[in-house]
C-alpha cells in the first residue's frame, strides 16, 4: 500500500515559526531513559512582553514555534485508552494528531482534528483545556499533562496559512475513506497513533466514542439545508454538511460570522483574523452567508421548512442578563456583552463608518467571575482605566473563569473582591452610576447542583465609588423568536430528541447553547457536528421513502 505523506516541517523554515535545525532534532528524537527522565513539566510557550500586554490589544499568548510544538508534542505517550479524548466534549482525536506532530507532519495533523473540529484555530485559543483535554491527560498523576491546546492551535494556524496543501490532503483523505469506508487515520501505516495501539480499525479506543467512524461518505449533492446562526454550532454544522456536498445557506443577523467568537471574546484573547480565516475556508467549500438576517424578523421559521430540505437552529445563547438591583438603570451601566461588541467592532472600524473608541471610567466595577467577565475588566485596563475591581459573590475556588484568565488578569493588575454582591448602584444628578452598594457574603449550604449558595452578612453593607459598571453575569438563551413555543423549554432553550438535535418539528435540528444554554465553544462544535450527521441520515431517509431523487436547485441567497 503506498501512502502519501504530508509534507514535514523543515526547522529551517523561518515561516514555521522554527529557529533552527538541531534544537528540532534534539526536540523530536525518542526519549531514552524511562520514567526518571521523562519531560514532566510543560513546554513553556510565548507571551507577550509585559510593556506591551496593557498598551495594545495584541494577542497576549502567542503560542509555540516549531521547536516547542515539537517538543511538547514528544511528551505524549499515545495512550492506547486516551484519556485526554474522552475528557474533550467533542472527542478530538488528540493522539493521533499529536503522533503526525511528533512526525513533523503538520498538515496530517491538522486533516485529522478537522475530522471532527470545524474551528481548531478557535479552540487552540479558548477552549478550556485545563478543565477538559488536559485535565484528563495521564502526565497530571506526577506532573503537568500535555498541552493539547498550544499544539492544535499551531497545527491549525499552520493549516489556515498552508491552505491549498492544506485542501489538497483533506481531499486525499476523504477519497481514501470512500474507498476503505473507515477514517484512513485508522490505519497503522498512515497513523503514528494506529501503528502504537495496533490496527484498530472498527475497534476504536473508547475514549474516540461511537462516532469516531465518521459516516459513510454518501453524498448530499443536491439537498439544501438552512443554518440559522453562523456562531459555533451553526459553523460547525454547514462545514459538515458542505462537506459531503450539501448545499449550504447560513443566515446570520449580525453583519459578520462567528457569534460571540467574532465579537464577544477580546481581540488580545482572540484574533478577528483568526475567526476570518476560518469563514474564508467554509465559503471556499461553497457555504453562502446572508448577514443582517434575523430569524423571525427578516425570515420566519415556516418558510425555511418549505424552501429547504433541512434547517439547523443555531441562535445561541446571547440575552445578557441583568441583576434587576435598584438603580441599574443608571447611565455608565451596560452588559459585558453590549460592552466587548462594541468595542471589538469599534477597534477593527476605528476611523471608518463613525466608530470611536469607547471611553472607559477611572474606577470600573465588572460584576461577575467568569470568562466574560475577565475579558471586560482587561479590557477596561487597555482602554485606560485607572482602577478595575472584579465584584463576585463567591470565592475564587467557586469562580467559573478558567485559572490562566485570572492569573492573566491578576498580572495585568485588576483587583478582585470576592464574597461581595452589589444591592443597589447610587446615580449623582446627573443620573450617572457614581457608587455600587455592596453586601458581604458567606457561603452556607449547597444548593441543588452542589455548589454553597451565598449568603449575605446582615449589618455588612458598605459603598464603593465607580464610576462605571459592567454586567458580567451570564447569558440566556430566547427561543421565543423560533415561532415554535411548543419545542421550548421553560428556560426558552429548544428540546430536542437525541444528541443529533432533532425536534419535534420534522426537518428542523437545533444545537449549541439554543439548546444546552451558555457552555463553551466544542459543545456547540460537538453539536452542529452531530446534527450534520443527523441531517444528512433524515434527508437520505426522506428521499428514499419517497422513492425520488433530493429536489436539485442552488442556493440562491446573496452574500
Amino acid at each position: 500500500m503506498i501512502v502519501m505523506e504530508s509534507p514535514r516541517i523543515d526547522p529551517q523554515d523561518k515561516s514555521h515559526g522554527g529557529p533552527g535545525a538541531p534544537a528540532a532534532a534534539e526536540a523530536s528524537a525518542p526519549r531514552t531513559g524511562g520514567v526518571q527522565s521523562h519531560p514532566w513539566k510543560m513546554t513553556p510557550w510565548r507571551v507577550l512582553g509585559n510593556q506591551l500586554r496593557t498598551s495594545t490589544f495584541d494577542e497576549v499568548i502567542e503560542g509555540f514555534d516549531a521547536d516547542a510544538v515539537f517538543a511538547e508534542a514528544q511528551r505524549c505517550l499515545l495512550c492506547k485508552e486516551p484519556t485526554c479524548v474522552s475528557g474533550c466534549p467533542n472527542n478530538n482525536p488528540i493522539p493521533t494528531y499529536i503522533g503526525f506532530v511528533q512526525e513533523g507532519r503538520i498538515l496530517d495533523a491538522a486533516v485529522a482534528d478537522y475530522e471532527k473540529n470545524s474551528l481548531g484555530a478557535c479552540t487552540g485559543r479558548v477552549c478550556a483545556w485545563e478543565n477538559q483535554c488536559e485535565g484528563h491527560c495521564v502526565l497530571n498523576a506526577r506532573g503537568e499533562g500535555v498541552r493539547v491546546g498550544a499544539i492544535e492551535r499551531y497545527i491549525a494556524d499552520y493549516a489556515l496559512k498552508h491552505h491549498d496543501e492544506f485542501e489538497a490532503l483533506i481531499a486525499q483523505r476523504a477519497a481514501e475513506r470512500a474507498a476503505h469506508g473507515a477514517s484512513s487515520y485508522t490505519d497503522p501505516n498512515v497513523s503514528a497513533f494506529a501503528a502504537a495501539v495496533g490496527a484498530y480499525g472498527p475497534s476504536v479506543p473508547a475514549a474516540y466514542g461511537a462516532d469516531y467512524g465518521l459516516p459513510a461518505d454518501t453524498v448530499l449533492t443536491g439537498f439544501t439545508v438552512a443554518v440559522v446562526g453562523a456562531g459555533p454550532a451553526g459553523l460547525a454544522c454547514a462545514d459538515f454538511l458542505s462537506r459531503r456536498g450539501c448545499a449550504v445557506v447560513v443566515f446570520e443577523a449580525q453583519q459578520y460570522a462567528g457569534g460571540l467568537l467574532a465579537d464577544g471574546i477580546p481581540e488580545f484573547v482572540l484574533p478577528e483574523g483568526t475567526v476570518d480565516a476560518e469563514v474564508a475556508r467554509l465559503r471556499g467549500q461553497g457555504v453562502v452567508f446572508c448577514f443582517e438576517t434575523a430569524l423571525g424578523r427578516d425570515i420566519q421559521l415556516e418558510d425555511l421548512r418549505r424552501e429547504y430540505d433541512s434547517v439547523f437552529l443555531g441562535i445561541g445563547a446571547i440575552k445578557a442578563r441583568r441583576l434587576g438591583a435598584p438603580g441599574e438603570d443608571a447611565e455608565g451601566i451596560s452588559t459585558a456583552q453590549e460592552y466587548l461588541q462594541y468595542t471589538k467592532v469599534a477597534i477593527s472600524h476605528q476611523g471608518v463608518d463613525g466608530f470611536e473608541v469607547p471611553k472607559v471610567g477611572r474606577r470600573v466595577l465588572v460584576i461577575g467571575a467568569g470568562d466574560t467577565a475577565m475579558d471586560a475588566a482587561r479590557t477596561s485596563i487597555r482602554l485606560g482605566a485607572e482602577e478595575v475591581y472584579i465584584v463576585y459573590r463567591r470565592t475564587r475556588a467557586e469562580s467559573p473563569s478558567r485559572v490562566g484568565e485570572v492569573e492573566h488578569t491578576l498580572h495585568e493588575g485588576v483587583h478582585f473582591e470576592y464574597l461581595v454582591n452589589p444591592v443597589e448602584f447610587l446615580k449623582d444628578e446627573h443620573g450617572h452610576v457614581r457608587a455600587a452598594r455592596l453586601v458581604r457574603m458567606q457561603l452556607g449550604a449547597p444548593d441543588a447542583s452542589g455548589r454553597r449558595s451565598p449568603e449575605p452578612i446582615p449589618g455588612s453593607e458598605y459603598e464603593q465609588e465607580c464610576d462605571q459598571v459592567i454586567m458580567a453575569v451570564g447569558y440566556s438563551a430566547d427561543g421565543k423568536v423560533i415561532g415554535h413555543p411548543e419545542i421550548l423549554t421553560r428556560s426558552s432553550t429548544v428540546k430536542t430528541r437525541h444528541e443529533g438535535g432533532e425536534t419535534e418539528l420534522e426537518g428542523v435540528f437545533a444545537g449549541g447553547d439554543i439548546v444546552r444554554g451558555a457552555m463553551t465553544v466544542v459543545h456547540a462544535i460537538r453539536d452542529g457536528r452531530l446534527a450534520a450527521d443527523a441531517m444528512g441520515e433524515y434527508m437520505l431517509a426522506r428521499a428514499a421513502a419517497r422513492d425520488e431523487a433530493p429536489v436539485h436547485g442552488e442556493a440562491s441567497a446573496a452574500d
